[in-house]
């Protein structure tokens, strides 16, 4: 079993900020109305691939407290630390850009060294959305709950296409095999899941004008 969190905070003032970059690729993959509530703090929906068993989830804490609904999780399905995959936004990579790797510190991000502290350890996967940082000096909690800009939509939707290809790698092989295509990525070439992404909507990237909030079908 394996499972990825997107991290992101719940609500509709919060559905298209920067800082819900992971729930766009999550978004992009599960249909709205497939999320159910789990038995901790979370939204979870099966996303077996390949005949491996997966499940994608959305905490329901705010990003501080993530660590919660990664605990949630990993009590109610049985899974380590190992074979969790969290996506989170980075600012210090331009946006649209990615970066996967197997364990590491939080690097500033409140919600992974909330995720790290829960369970003891910093080896837990994570692929990283590059959001870019903002162009004066200070304000960045404003930046990071602030949408994306016209401009920075194409390449966010292309990532979030590649990053939702990185997903169902991992979900099928590991992070062995998401390595793999990771490492493609980098080289420039693209997977047949991603292959075509340039035409890729909002919609299809998890960025439509009506985004998953986190609050539905919680029932």
């Amino acid at each position: 079993m394996k499972a990825v969190i997107g991290l992101g905070n719940p609500g509709p003032s919060y559905a298209r900020t920067r800082h819900n970059v992971g729930w766009f690729v999550l978004d992009s993959l599960i249909p709205l109305d497939r999320w159910v509530r789990g038995d901790g703090p979370f939204l979870f929906s099966g996303f077996p691939v390949d005949g491996s068993e997966c499940i994608l989830v959305k905490p329901l804490t705010f990003m501080n407290l993530s660590g919660e609904a990664a605990v949630g999780v990993c009590r109610q399905f049985a899974v380590g630390p190992a074979d969790l995959l969290v996506l989170l936004d980075d600012v210090n990579l331009p946006a649209g850009d990615l970066r996967l790797r197997r364990s590491g510190s939080a690097g500033g991000h409140n919600g992974m060294a909330s995720i790290g502290e829960a369970l003891r350890t910093q080896d837990v996967p994570r692929l990283r959305i590059g959001i870019g940082r903002p162009s004066e000096l200070g304000g960045l909690v404003d930046y990071v709950l602030s949408p994306f800009t016209e401009e920075e939509e194409p390449v966010v939707r292309q990532a979030v296409v590649e990053a939702g290809g990185i997903v169902r790698a991992f979900c099928s092989g590991g992070f062995e095999g998401a390595a793999e295509l990771y490492s493609r990525w980098k080289a420039g070439s693209r997977s047949d899941s991603v292959a075509g992404s340039e035409k890729t909507d909002k919609r299809a990237a998890g960025m439509s004008e009506e985004p998953s909030d986190g609050l539905a079908n919680t029932e």
